[in-house]
């Protein structure tokens, strides 16, 4: 449908920004590359796209970026994602990640306060650890890399994974599951 041919496929999708780790993503994706030449990276969303242009500027012909698209065009790029890739050093409560599992999508997600306890480790994604320094937070972009080549390289365990995520996503996050919480959140609140 958007002329991507079918290789694996890497998405990141959220606000462009730094807190978003999505520097990170693209380091470690380049080291992927060496190993990997036939897949794609694409990148949905809008925001500082000059800062983190700069860090694929030999890898552009492996690298899709969208710019902020609708819903409907998000949801078609879920379907074809092999990985979703959330390296954010901060999130409360992922919408990206609920929509990624959502859509059955092994995830490889930081381990920030919101994102590790959305995303269990070796469950239904994989973790990627912040390090974080008095002056600056990191990512190992080596280990990122290698936990998307293990993912690329391991199919049937990334499905496994996948199928845990949208599993997670019908038990914990899905309309009808919100619905009753919000339903019991206000009948206590009357009681």
């Amino acid at each position: 449908k958007y002329h991507i041919p079918h290789i694996p496929i890497i998405l990141f999708a959220g606000r462009i920004e730094s807190n978003k780790g999505l520097k990170y993503a693209l380091q470690a994706f380049r080291i992927v590359l060496k190993t990997c030449p036939d897949c794609r990276f694409i990148i949905a969303g809008n925001g500082e796209f000059d800062v983190h242009l700069k860090e694929c500027e030999d890898i552009w012909a492996y690298i899709i970026w969208t710019g902020l698209i609708s819903k409907k065009k998000l949801y078609d790029l879920y379907s074809i994602a092999d990985i979703g890739v959330i390296p954010s050093f901060n999130e409360q409560c992922s919408y990206v990640a609920i929509e990624m599992m959502m859509h059955g999508i092994p995830l490889i997600a930081s381990n920030s306060t919101g994102l590790n306890e959305m995303v269990e480790d070796k469950v239904t994604g994989l973790h990627i650890p912040i390090m974080e320094y008095y002056d600056r937070v990191e990512i190992d972009t080596n280990l990122l890399a290698e936990k998307m080549l293990y993912l690329l390289e391991h199919p049937t365990e990334a499905k496994r994974l996948g199928k845990n995520a949208r599993k997670r996503y019908e038990e914990r996050y899905s309309s009808e599951v919100f619905r009753k919480n919000i339903l019991n959140f206000y009948h206590s609140l009357y009681e």
